[in-house]
């Protein structure tokens, strides 16, 4: 506990130190990492603000001329001078043209864990490992999750994509984000029935052999890149409100229970599109509707693409935005 003497004597010189703590470290987490390190210096009263940082945000873009090797004691230093209190933010983006060394990377994660992080964010250029610390997947802390791992740095390394393990549960999760790893069926099964707060889902080159993406909590959707396995897929989702699909065909979506779309942004490559009146009757709610794909063949054998934008319109209560790129073909 400081004393009054104390705080007056450094509110003299330092007005921003006697705020609250609260509102301390929310103003740090704008700050970069190295500023406030060095932030220590000016006074016993920063010294334990920054010991007790919750906001951990490493880009790499503020260690552009730093040795890898460099960057990692600054890291561990960093987290040695932590007090044994609880993480809110452990960030990562790493994009330089050296990877990180994987047991590194894999301390600094674990260590963020087990300080009950809330938000763990990485996103690497490179990762040569197949899989990541199990006890990622099972931390009840973590609220959001985003890892973006990138390809392994040479062609013979162990993987395409992250391997998930067999058990996953994260009872505190409202958002996930995953790019370059191996999602298929059963693990998908394991984020949506372990996180009951799951509302944010993004896959990004990850989804493999998956036949169902089931919810009654999902409100956003993100599908982006080519799936491997059954070519036709069903959303079952009633409570979307946003969907983002690029990569995959129309005719490969069917919907289970239909959901009342807000906004919805589609791309889609050399694929046809034979107007199935279930797809056009999702789409129909949404307000913002995005439709992009150069080589998109529309046909018209059921619906034509004046009429599929006519049923748009016809919504006029809505404000209604809506973007078309496409090939017609009768």
């Amino acid at each position: 506990m400081e004393s009054t003497d104390e705080h007056a004597m450094e509110s003299d010189t330092d007005l921003i130190s006697v705020l609250p703590g609260e509102v301390l470290q929310h103003i740090l987490s704008f700050s970069r990492i190295r500023a406030i390190v060095r932030m220590r210096r000016l006074s016993r009263r920063w010294r334990r603000v920054i010991e007790c940082l919750q906001f951990i945000c490493l880009d790499c873009s503020d260690f552009k001329h730093w040795k890898v090797e460099k960057f990692a004691r600054f890291v561990d230093n960093l987290l040695l001078i932590r007090s044994k209190v609880d993480l809110h933010t452990f960030q990562l983006y790493w994009f330089h043209y050296l990877p990180l060394n994987c047991n590194d990377l894999r301390k600094w994660i674990l260590y963020a864990v087990k300080h009950n992080v809330k938000v763990l964010d990485v996103e690497l250029d490179m990762y040569d490992k197949t899989t990541l610390p199990s006890r990622i997947f099972t931390c009840r802390s973590v609220e959001e999750l985003s890892l973006q791992m990138g390809e392994a740095p040479d062609e013979d390394l162990e993987h395409v994509g992250l391997v998930l393990p067999d058990i996953i549960q994260l009872p505190s999760l409202k958002k996930l984000t995953l790019s370059d790893v191996e999602v298929d069926q059963l693990s998908l099964n394991q984020f949506i029935g372990r996180s009951p707060n799951l509302e944010d889902l993004h896959l990004i080159n990850s989804a493999t052999y998956l036949d169902l993406i089931a919810s009654k909590v999902l409100k956003r959707l993100t599908l982006d890149g080519f799936m491997h396995g059954p070519k036709r897929f069903t959303i079952s989702a009633p409570h979307l409100v946003h969907f983002e699909c690029q990569g995959c065909a129309l005719q490969d979506v069917s919907w289970g229970e239909q959901p009342s779309l807000e906004s919805a942004h589609i791309d889609t490559w050399g694929k046809k599109y034979d107007g199935e009146s279930e797809f056009i009757g999702v789409l129909l709610s949404a307000k913002t509707l995005a439709l992009f794909g150069s080589d998109v063949k529309v046909y018209s054998q059921k619906t034509s693409l004046l009429s599929f934008v006519t049923s748009l319109l016809f919504c006029f209560a809505k404000t209604l935005t809506i973007f078309i790129l496409v090939n017609y073909s009768e």
